[in-house]
């Protein structure tokens, strides 16, 4: 059966979903490193925006198949960085939504416990345990090296426009600084991100199908299903 359109489609619709998800700003903490309980204050003063926070999680998720789908694209002119870059920011984006995303969920139900206490006591031991730090080590470096890996491939690959890469990596510079020293800049690197996502998308949407993936050949598929095993 020939899939490549359903396949293609669905491609546009990750990029774009996880393009749009990374331009929402929801910023409900401006030190996400401080321990628990001073996150708390500002979690129980902010609730919708944590809730919502915690919710953007789910369309967040499509970050993780958006760096597959946009290894693919940089495969044609430059296949092994868009398979590097592809396969470390996919591994990066996962470990980050399961340790900062689980994080964010903690936060704001602790704050709304009696006990607060006891629910930082829990989440500081949780931000001390080994495969928590692994999974943010993952995170952050998987995150850098793989986003600017990627952003290269684009950029050589010449199948989707050289700034579309050139966003990947100044993403990467942008998030870095404005996670370190402003918060504004760190908001601008996710429209920056979500620009470079949404023009991916739209330049897999204008991709025939026989440029997209190779069609299905029945005659082989039937004859392999005779093979002995």
């Amino acid at each position: 059966m020939d899939i490549r359109t359903v396949s293609r489609y669905g491609a546009v619709a990750t990029l774009a979903v996880a393009g749009v998800a990374a331009a929402i700003p929801l910023i409900v903490t401006e030190d996400d490193e401080a321990p628990a309980a001073e996150q708390f204050d500002a979690y129980a003063a902010h609730p919708g925006v944590a809730a919502a926070s915690n919710a953007m999680l789910i369309a967040l998720i499509a970050l993780v198949p958006a760096m597959v789908f946009a290894g693919r694209v940089a495969r044609r002119g430059a296949p092994r960085l868009g398979y590097i870059g592809g396969a470390l920011s996919a591994l990066a984006w996962l470990a980050g939504l399961m340790s900062i995303g689980a994080q964010g969920i903690g936060l704001y139900e602790g704050a709304r416990l009696p006990d607060r206490a006891g629910a930082a006591a829990l989440l500081d031991a949780m931000a001390a345990n080994p495969v928590y730090n692994t999974l943010i080590l993952i995170f952050v470096l998987g995150h850098v090296a793989g986003m600017v890996v990627l952003g290269i491939g684009l950029w050589r690959s010449g199948n989707a426009g050289w700034w579309v890469g050139a966003l990947f990596i100044l993403y990467v510079l942008l998030h870095t600084v404005g996670h370190a020293l402003f918060a504004a800049v760190d908001i601008a690197s996710g429209f920056v991100l979500a620009v470079a996502l949404l023009a991916l998308a739209v330049r897999v949407a204008r991709t025939p199908d026989a440029e997209w993936d190779i069609a299905a050949e029945p005659g082989r598929t039937a004859a392999r299903a005779t093979l002995p095993v």
